[in-house]
């Protein structure tokens, strides 16, 4: 049989004494002991240099980090990218005059009715799907014939490989 090494230490909460596993790195004697150290632990306070430096910055001697002069050095690519930050509706670059490529009678009841029809089941996978797929890729035939339920990772896959896919589902057996 193995001897296990037990030694003594001090709960830093507490001061308890309490045995613990020479391999254990325990410092508490208890869960609650941990928490409460946690909870009540002070940090120590800001030395002198550390309350000049912030008031330094709050005085507006020193600028913050961050300033237009460290943008200088961004990528051209991230600034592109932040250009669209904060950009909605007719100011974002991909905006199309408002137009939906849906038609009126896309609603969620038809979607809902999809689903149920589907028992809210994957047609692919076999596991539970709540998204709505147009078969024959067109967002304009919202026949009832034309959609099935998918999950999303299912969903996904679809979008690549168009032409295999819509040969995959023409082979499914139609039950509606």
């Amino acid at each position: 049989m193995r001897k296990v090494i037990k030694e003594i230490k001090n709960c830093l909460n507490c001061n308890k004494k309490f045995y613990s596993y020479k391999s254990e790195k325990q410092k508490f004697c208890s869960y609650k002991c941990a928490m409460n150290f946690r909870k009540n632990k002070k940090r120590p306070p800001f030395t002198k240099e550390w309350r000049k430096k912030l008031g330094d910055v709050q005085r507006g001697k020193k600028k913050p980090p961050f300033t237009s002069e460290h943008r200088k050095h961004i990528s051209e690519s991230q600034k592109k990218h932040s250009s669209f930050i904060g950009k909605f509706g007719i100011l974002h670059p991909n905006w199309k005059g408002g137009r939906s490529p849906y038609p009126n009678y896309w609603t969620e009841t038809l979607k809902r009715s999809i689903r149920e029809r589907d028992n809210y089941i994957c047609q692919i996978c076999s596991q539970y799907g709540n998204q709505v797929h147009h078969i024959d890729y067109d967002k304009k035939n919202c026949n009832p014939g034309n959609l099935i339920t998918l999950c999303r990772q299912c969903h996904q896959k679809t979008n690549f490989n168009i032409k295999e896919w819509k040969l995959f589902f023409e082979r499914i057996p139609k039950k509606y």
